[in-house]
């Protein structure tokens, strides 16, 4: 009879030195996988990026790997079981790895890694509105978290073959000192290079996942490191809002109601006679501002400037304090009756907790078992019966936020396809640099038109009815939408401030107005100064609430304009585009984003800036 063979006992030495070997494993792979987008070019023209990138990407991954081996060995040591220690280590660097693969497509598509805002977005529900997938890609994605798997089985299995036959191996967990040097060198040029202002360093923080640099500026400083403080462009600051600076002295009769259609990622080419005709017709007796800019690439900024009239950096205190924007609330005040419509969650980003928050239980959201371009259909029927049944001097503010020209760009069943060729359902893991846009474009161009089909019926009933003569229309989209249009692989938007991504029609129908095209600058910020002084009445100097210009007051040359993702904090002036990344570190490009070399950041513009991020701070 064959004795079976005996377990292989635990120990402790010979544990570490396999989890060290197995997480070095992982450390590499780890490593290959941030590679894919770091543009190694650059890095011959400079070698402190070189050497900065080789020890950082090492020291990053295997602190990373230390953290994660920390569970498997203590479940280890605890069971005195080898198993149980392989298994927990198998499956924690399985995730581990499937959450870079994750992360390296999302930068590549938007130049940020995933964070708490997107977690946000996936815990919160919000996501399914934000990205489909069909059924073939799920089953896609599943064979790949597979073979994920199995490859860490085999890179485990292989591990402890090699510890038996070679015990020395068990030498191996000395590369922890190693790794450790490693790690501490890599942010002690981080410290160094931050406190000089050294973009050639700084500028490879980006491509590391979550990197957490520490900076010891105000130390160096005392042994004469100093930055140039003109480089940096300091976050908005603390503590609590004085917003608005002076109380609001507006007519107690305001004549005027607003309706706002907002359609979401919007790009400026889609106002043409054949996309959105309904629209084009509306901007032919309206004003017509033809470069206009939102104040982000994203839903919550693009929203936020346009109902508060100020830069997306107050989107945090605002939602810290959940106060309300001016606008609003004076409307409120007023006695406006609200109509606040969503095809997609009003709560998730949080405007029911910042822009609405005064108003916040006459927020409707769309009917949630039926797909966006149902809904959208739905909240236009709704707030046209709101509008029918509001008595004749009743004030009412009305707003709908479309979602049919948010990817997968939605339309009725059997919608006819505006061009061919047209895609069938977008896959945005299909996205890359050799990806053909076209069928794409195609489907949101399509999507475009079925909303502006919505839009055209809810114009005509307003045309018609009682409130013709004093009503102000305005349609326009929180931002827009690129289809790697700058051929630098972006997609969608939250990627850049490029045009494409934040240039979108504004058309504002004003009753009594003659039509006028306008080709100077205007900014979503414009939009709260010139209602709260033309429909409210307020008699304030604007700066007392918003940072916007009068739309109908004299242009600005050269006027920089403040603009917020979630990475990032652009300004815009001209043809440039001051880039600050959560580093503080600035980078200069053109509009077709290409680096300018050897261009400054404006002083003047980023002093401008400042002064409008720090306008509404309590002093």
């Amino acid at each position: 009879m064959d004795v079976p063979a005996a377990r292989p006992a635990f120990q402790a030495r010979r544990a570490l030195a396999w989890l060290t070997g197995f997480t070095l494993t992982n450390a590499v792979a780890a490593i290959a996988i941030a590679a894919l987008n770091i543009p190694f070019g650059h890095l011959a023209e400079h070698w402190k990026a070189a050497l900065f990138l080789t020890l950082a990407l090492p020291g990053h991954f295997l602190f990373f790997g230390a953290l994660l081996g920390l569970p498997p060995l203590l479940l280890g040591w605890l069971t005195r079981r080898n198993g149980a220690l392989t298994a927990a280590a198998v499956i924690l660097q399985a995730a581990w790895i499937c959450l870079l693969v994750t992360d390296a497509k999302v930068f590549a598509l938007y130049r940020f890694h995933l964070n708490a805002m997107v977690a946000n977005m996936v815990f919160g529900g919000a996501m399914q509105d934000q990205v489909v997938f069909s059924a073939g890609t799920w089953a896609l994605i599943a064979l790949a978290v597979a073979l994920v798997l199995a490859l860490e089985i085999a890179a485990a299995w292989l591990w402890w073959r090699a510890l038996r036959r070679r015990p020395g191996l068990t030498a191996i967990v000395r590369a922890w000192w190693l790794a450790a040097a490693v790690m501490l060198f890599g942010q002690a040029m981080v410290a160094y290079y931050d406190a000089r202002g050294d973009r050639a360093v700084l500028s490879q923080l980006p491509y590391i996942p979550w990197a957490q640099p520490i900076t010891l500026k105000d130390s160096l400083q005392r042994f004469g490191v100093k930055s140039d403080p003109d480089a940096r462009m300091p976050s908005a600051g603390e503590g609590l809002l004085q917003y608005p600076r002076k109380p609001l002295e507006c007519d107690k009769a305001p004549k005027l109601n607003v309706v706002v259609i907002l359609l979401e990622s919007l790009r400026h080419d889609a106002l043409n006679p054949q996309v959105m005709p309904n629209t084009w017709r509306l901007a032919q007796r309206s004003q017509w501002y033809d470069d206009h800019y939102s104040s982000g690439n994203a839903t919550r900024f693009g929203l936020f400037g346009l109902l508060y009239g100020l830069p997306g950096g107050y989107w945090h205190p605002m939602l810290a304090e959940q106060r309300g924007s001016a606008f609003i609330g004076q409307m409120k005040k007023d006695g406006y009756a609200m109509h606040i419509y969503g095809s997609a969650p009003l709560y998730n980003p949080e405007f029911d907790r910042t822009v609405f928050s005064e108003v916040r239980e006459r927020l409707v959201n769309g009917p949630r078992e039926r797909h966006s371009a149902e809904r959208d259909l739905s909240i236009l029927r709704d707030l046209q019966r709101d509008i029918a049944a509001t008595p004749a001097q009743q004030r009412f503010f009305g707003f709908v936020f479309l979602d049919s020209t948010h990817q997968p760009y939605y339309m009725s069943e059997g919608y006819p396809p505006l061009f061919q060729p047209m895609a069938k359902s977008i896959n945005p893991i299909d996205f890359g640099p050799d990806h053909d846009p076209l069928p794409d474009f195609n489907r949101y161009r399509t999507a475009a038109h079925y909303a502006d089909s919505l839009i055209g019926p809810f114009l005509d009933a307003l045309q018609a009815g009682p409130f013709a003569h004093n009503t102000v229309v305005v349609v326009t989209g929180d931002h827009g939408e690129e289809f790697n249009d700058l051929k630098q692989n972006y997609w969608g938007h939250n990627g850049n401030f490029s045009d494409y991504q934040l240039r979108t029609p504004f058309v504002l129908y004003w009753p009594g107005m003659a039509a006028r095209k306008t080709g100077h600058v205007t900014s979503h910020e414009d939009l709260v100064p010139t209602l709260m002084k033309h429909a409210l009445g307020c008699r304030n100097d604007s700066a007392d609430y918003s940072t916007g210009l009068d739309l109908f007051g004299p242009a600005q040359p050269n006027r920089p304009l403040l603009v917020e993702s979630w990475s990032q904090r652009g300004i815009r002036q001209g043809d440039r585009i001051y880039l600050f990344d959560n580093y503080g570190a600035a980078t200069v490009v053109d509009r077709r984003y290409r680096p300018i070399p050897g261009a400054k950041v404006d002083p003047a513009a980023v002093s401008q800036s400042w002064e409008m991020l720090t306008r509404f701070q309590q002093r």
